[in-house]
C-alpha cells in the first residue's frame, strides 16, 4: 500500500535540507477514533498521563473547501500535568525516557520506510503535551520522500480535531515534521507554508485561541552504540532538544506559528 507514493532507495543520497510542502482542506473523511492509555506498543504503559491515537480512514470524498467560522473557546477543565507549570509559549517535555522513545518511533515513521513524515502533539496545558497523533497513514500524504513531504494538512487537522468531545479543544498543538539525516533549520518551504498550516487547526477546531508550535525533528546516525542508561536521555539546547536512540541522534527545533523565532525550551520533572 505504501508503495504507491513513498520514495525509494534512489532517494537515500538526495540532498539532506529537507522541504514540507502542505495541501490544506483536502478531502472530506469518516472518523473512528481509538484511545489508549499508553502506547500500543507497550512503551508507555507505565506513564498514564499520556495517551496515543489511531485511526481507522473510512473515506476520502471530495471536499468544498469551506471554513469552519471561530467558535467561542469553551471552559474546559485541564487534566493533570505530569509537569509543573510555565510561561506560555514554553515548551516542556516531560522528563521521560518513554516520552522520548515514543517520540523517536513517530520520527522514524512507526515501520515504514525512511521519509519525511508528521506527527502532532496535544495537552490541556499551554506548555504540557499529554497526547499523541501518530500520522503516518497514507491517507494523510500525496508523496513522501527523504527529503520532502505533501500533506492533506486539512485532513490531518480534522483527524486531531475529531478526538476531542464537541465543543473541545487543546490548550496546545505541536506539529511537528521530520527532517531524516537533516537538520533542525527550517526550509524555505517550510516559512512560507508555517501560516497554512496553523489556519487548518484553527479552522479544524473552530478556534486559534490555543499555543501554536512549528517543531521540526531530525535524525541522523550516530557513531557507536549507547548505553541503555544513556538512550532517551534527553537534554534541552536553545530553542529545542536531543537524545540518542538506537541508531540514531535525534534533535527536536521548537518555533513559533511562522517558523520565525525559536521558542524556549525545558526538560521538566515527570513527577
Amino acid at each position: 500500500m505504501f508503495d504507491r507514493f513513498f520514495g525509494n532507495e534512489d532517494d537515500s543520497d538526495a540532498n539532506s535540507e529537507a522541504d514540507v510542502e502542505v495541501q490544506t482542506n483536502a478531502g472530506a473523511w469518516g472518523t473512528n477514533v481509538n484511545v489508549g492509555s499508553g502506547d500500543p506498543s507497550g512503551v508507555l504503559d507505565g506513564d498514564s498521563w499520556f495517551d496515543t491515537h489511531t485511526f481507522d480512514v473510512d473515506s476520502a470524498e471530495s471536499s468544498t473547501g469551506t471554513r469552519s467560522q471561530p467558535r467561542p473557546r469553551p471552559d474546559v477543565s485541564p487534566r493533570d500535568s505530569p509537569v509543573g507549570s510555565y510561561p506560555r509559549g514554553t515548551f516542556a517535555f516531560p522528563d521521560s525516557k518513554p516520552f522520548m522513545q515514543a517520540l523517536e518511533t513517530r520520527g522514524k515513521n512507526g515501520a515504514h520506510e525512511r521519509v519525511e513524515t508528521v506527527y502532532v502533539l496535544t495537552g490541556q496545558s499551554p506548555t504540557t503535551p499529554t497526547e499523541l497523533f501518530g500520522l503516518d497513514k497514507p491517507e494523510y500524504y500525496e508523496s513522501a520522500t527523504r527529503t520532502s513531504v505533501t500533506t492533506f494538512e486539512g485532513k490531518v487537522a480534522r483527524r486531531v480535531a475529531a478526538s476531542y468531545p464537541d465543543g473541545e479543544t487543546p490548550n496546545v498543538v505541536a506539529r511537528f515534521h521530520t527532517h531524516p539525516g537533516g537538520t533542525t533549520t527550517p526550509s524555505d518551504v517550510d516559512v512560507k507554508s508555517a501560516e497554512s498550516v496553523k489556519e487548518s487547526y484553527r479552522d479544524a477546531f473552530g478556534t486559534d485561541e490555543f499555543e501554536f508550535f512549528h517543531g521540526i525533528h531530525a535524525y541522523v546516525d550516530q557513531s557507536g552504540v549507547p548505553s541503555v542508561e544513556e538512550r532517551h536521555d534527553a537534554t534541552a539546547l536553545s530553542g529545542g532538544v536531543s537524545w540518542r536512540g538506537e541508531q540514531y541522534r535525534h534533535e527536536l527545533a521548537l518555533f513559533g506559528p511562522r517558523f520565525r523565532n525559536s521558542r524556549d525550551v525545558v526538560i521538566a520533572d515527570g513527577e
